[in-house]
């Protein structure tokens, strides 16, 4: 599809790039709304929330790289519930922590809405040294509303009732409706918004280190990930463990290959990358790895151009705007800040055509996905599996995998066998440690705990030849291994023969079917590691933080980032080119050809394109506003578009619901 943009008196219209880079803020004093005090003790059935006004965007980030947050809010108000009253303002954000207290101990989930981007953040004790991201909302959500996306609702955490958690809420709101509320459930408790009895305010510290609030969790924040990730015991003390004062934590000082009784150590540089320990330490890159993020560029580079040591994404930018990106760049040894110094071009390379959709194939059995880790870390293997009928006692489920702490994914698809009417049936799984089972998407069994060999049911009545989405959700921590699963006739009372009844897609025929309709096909899921009876596409199984339909798009593996075969069934994105004018001043005509092939090759009919959506405004990062325009249309004019450099994307939507990737963004001149 080729996009053209038309204005008043012909002007040219230049193709403007969307980059991203990590800014370094030096704080303002003079210019900051006073600071919010913090209260000395912390009192039951309400929370402080502060209000940081005149923030852009609806990115989180935006609130907390600000310079007022957190000390310097605009504005300091009490909340008796977790939930924030609608439409306060525009362009700002929220910021919330207090203390969760449980009814009752046991397992409790969590759940969270809001407009536009919410996170809340829960910690395993009341210190914020163990706190971590449970749940998300990536885009925005109706009041209330937890079920927009999987990223909402945290995983079953187990809280105590003699203790209390400390929690943090934050949201950004961009413009029009703004909210958030936190809802839980869990012993004793239906899903309700989390109320005053439950909740205490957040208090002083005790120990004055002469830090502000944000520098002293971040260091506790790097203190905790980094004696986490090493296996190392709490340690409860604060300030860390400074035996020479540098200003270095003395276990990472160790495990960097440092000395923690020399101070001078401090200034040196033993991965050569131009950052002395220090700086590595207060910027949260690896000493003894001159490329924390590993995406190219060594971590003095990324930090002398304003790049973010710890975001591989901005290797794909380009600074400059000179067509390279800023990885390429490097390699070339060009300067990334200036369009006139760039790489010398190379010819593209013929593109490989696309691989042909057909209908989808099966294979006789579950489709099991073998992970490290107890909570599907890292994806080993994927194999078809027969029946799901093992007792690996004290051995591995394949050569790929450990003994110990393994998770698998099973995936069928469950055909009643009778002829005629309905029956009843009852299925089993039989597990030592962990199961999961998911029929249609919905969790039907669910004991995620360590336990000696127990079987659990679920009985659902079926229609004859009636199908059945079953996921099977396995993990062993240590000792003997189990994992059994059947099914059982209660209407005939006879067993079934899983081979028989079972069936999952034919991973080496990808196919376009989507059956839990989260924008990825069923046998890209299963090939990758995915979840494909399950909404998983704003799912993260990667430290980049990119979603796995954000990795599906860009042809790559969720897990590892590297590159796949793109076997996309969506509509071909649209291409832009140079504007042509308009006759009225004032004016933006956008036209454009219909596609005629989707992204994977194959035809699309005039008749199968339901609707265009043209994405526009002022800043082309944040293109907020949009106009739906009829399938059976070719162009679009806006009118009375206040003066300046317009920016419009446009993709297309088929009548499946399928849509294109926008198009590389036009500009136009307003008078």
């Amino acid at each position: 599809m080729t996009v053209s943009v038309g204005k008043v008196l012909g002007l040219g219209c230049t193709i403007a790039f969307v980059t991203g880079c990590q800014s370094w803020q030096y704080r303002d004093i003079e210019s900051l709304p006073p600071t919010a005090a913090v209260p000395e003790t912390s009192e039951p059935g309400k929370v402080e929330v502060r209000y940081f006004d005149n923030l852009d965007g609806t990115k989180i980030e935006t609130m907390t790289s600000s310079t007022k947050f957190p000390d310097n809010p605009d504005e300091v108000s009490e909340l008796s519930s977790l939930e924030d009253p609608a439409n306060r303002a525009d362009y700002y954000g929220s910021y919330v922590r207090g203390f969760i207290s449980p009814p009752a101990s046991g397992e409790y989930r969590f759940f969270l809405s809001g407009n536009d981007e919410a996170e809340l953040w829960l910690s395993t004790s009341d210190s914020p040294d163990n706190i971590e991201l449970i749940s998300l909302v990536p885009g925005w959500t109706n009041i209330n509303e937890f079920t927009k996306y999987s990223s909402q609702t945290s995983r079953y955490i187990t809280l105590d009732s003699d203790q209390r958690y400390y929690f943090e809420v934050l949201q950004k709101e961009g413009y029009g409706s703004d909210h958030f509320a936190v809802a839980w459930e869990g012993p004793e408790i239906s899903q309700q918004v989390v109320g005053s009895s439950y909740i205490y305010s957040w208090a002083q510290p005790e120990t004055d280190t002469g830090q502000t609030t944000q520098e002293a969790y971040n260091l506790g924040y790097r203190v905790g990930f980094l004696d986490g990730s090493e296996g190392l015991a709490f340690e409860p003390s604060y300030p860390p463990l400074d035996e020479d004062q540098d200003g270095l934590y003395d276990n990472w000082e160790i495990v960097h290959g440092l000395d923690p009784n020399n101070a001078s150590d401090a200034t040196s540089d033993p991965d050569q990358d131009l950052l002395s320990a220090a700086d590595e330490f207060l910027i949260g890159t690896a000493e003894g790895n001159p490329d924390s993020d590993n995406d190219g560029i060594p971590d003095g580079a990324e930090y002398a151009y304003g790049l973010d040591p710890l975001d591989s994404n901005d290797a794909s930018g380009d600074l400059d705007n000179d067509g390279y990106t800023n990885l390429e760049e490097h390699v070339a040894g060009t300067d990334l800040n200036d369009p006139e110094d760039s790489p010398a071009p190379e010819p593209e390379p013929e593109p490989e055509p696309a691989p042909e959709t057909g209908e989808i194939a099966y294979v006789t059995g579950f489709t099991g996905q073998y992970f490290s880790g107890t909570n599907f870390e890292r994806l080993l293997a994927v194999q078809v599996d027969e029946t799901v009928d093992f007792n690996w006692g004290n051995g591995a489920p394949i050569p790929e995998s450990p003994s110990d702490n393994f998770s698998v994914r099973w995936s069928g698809i469950f055909t009643a066998p009778h002829s005629s009417g309905t029956n009843d049936y009852e299925f089993s799984v039989r597990t030592n440690d962990g199961v999961r089972l998911y029929a249609n998407g919905e969790l039907v069994i669910n004991d995620w705990t360590s336990h000696a060999p127990t079987t659990f049911t679920y009985n659902q009545s079926l229609n004859a030849g009636e199908e059945l989405l079953l996921t099977i959700e396995y993990y062993e921590g240590t000792g003997t291994a189990v994992a059994q699963y059947s099914a059982r006739n209660l209407s005939t009372n006879s067993n079934i023969d899983t081979a028989s009844t079972v069936v999952s897609p034919d991973m080496t025929q990808m196919a376009s079917v989507d059956s839990d309709s989260d924008g990825i096909p069923d046998t890209w899921e299963l090939q990758y590691g995915l979840n494909a009876w399950v909404p998983d596409a704003e799912g993260v199984n990667n430290d980049s933080g990119i979603t796995n339909l954000e990795a599906y798009e860009s042809g790559l593996d969720p897990y590892t980032l590297t590159s796949v075969s793109d076997d996309s069934s969506q509509t071909t994105a649209p291409e832009t080119s140079e504007p042509a004018p308009t006759e009225t001043e004032g004016t933006v005509t956008l036209t454009w050809t219909a596609p005629s092939t989707r992204m994977d090759g194959s035809s699309i009919d005039l008749s199968e394109i339901d609707y265009y959506v043209i994405n526009y405004g002022q800043d082309v990062a944040n293109l907020s506003q949009s106009v739906n325009v009829d399938g059976a249309e070719d162009d679009y004019t806006f009118t009375d578009l206040a003066s300046g450099t317009w920016y419009f994307t446009i993709r297309v939507v088929d009548t499946n619901g399928l849509s294109s990737a926008p198009s590389e963004p036009v500009s136009a001149e307003v008078p």
